[in-house]
């Protein structure tokens, strides 16, 4: 397989993990959990495309960037995987006290995503630019569920008080 496929097939999955988590954070902005906890395993069959590319990048010796920056994602998925899927906690989005699994679970997430910015810059520089942008997206989905949560929170207070 050509080394310029596998670089682009990975740019498309790494939009597809940003889009994924897109919906994801919307629909924990408007309270849709069972939606949410449906498209776990579709989260998770990321896994296959990103550990493939990443056993193809090995086998036809493409640079140790393009494995280092792979690997990242690699490890959140399988942690997602275990930790959504296979122990099937129920997800606490804010807890009062932070477990450690959700820490390390964050944490992941984050330099996840910096490994696929990373691999984008890999293999260009307008592929690292969208990658960044998507990443930016992601996050402003975030913030629109942060701040749906908060709204809701103040609203409960004012009604308790």
């Amino acid at each position: 397989m050509d080394g310029v496929l596998i670089d682009s097939l990975v740019v498309f999955f790494a939009f597809v993990y940003y889009a994924l988590l897109v919906v994801v954070y919307i629909l924990r902005a408007h309270e849709l959990s069972r939606i949410e906890i449906r498209l776990g395993p579709v989260f998770s069959f990321q896994l296959i495309p990103f550990v493939t590319f990443w056993i193809l990048n090995l086998l036809i010796n493409n640079d140790s960037g393009r494995l280092i920056a792979g690997l990242p994602i690699i490890v959140y998925l399988f942690y997602d995987l275990w930790y959504r899927q296979i122990t099937r906690k129920k997800p606490t989005h804010h807890p009062e006290r932070w477990p450690a699994g959700l820490a390390v679970y964050l944490l992941l997430l984050m330099i996840g995503s910096i490994g696929l910015n990373s691999y984008g810059f890999l293999v260009s520089q307008f592929y690292g630019r969208m990658l960044i942008f998507a990443f930016f997206v992601m996050m402003a989905a975030f913030g629109y569920y942060q701040y749906k949560y908060n709204r809701a929170r103040k609203a409960d207070r004012k009604e308790t008080i």
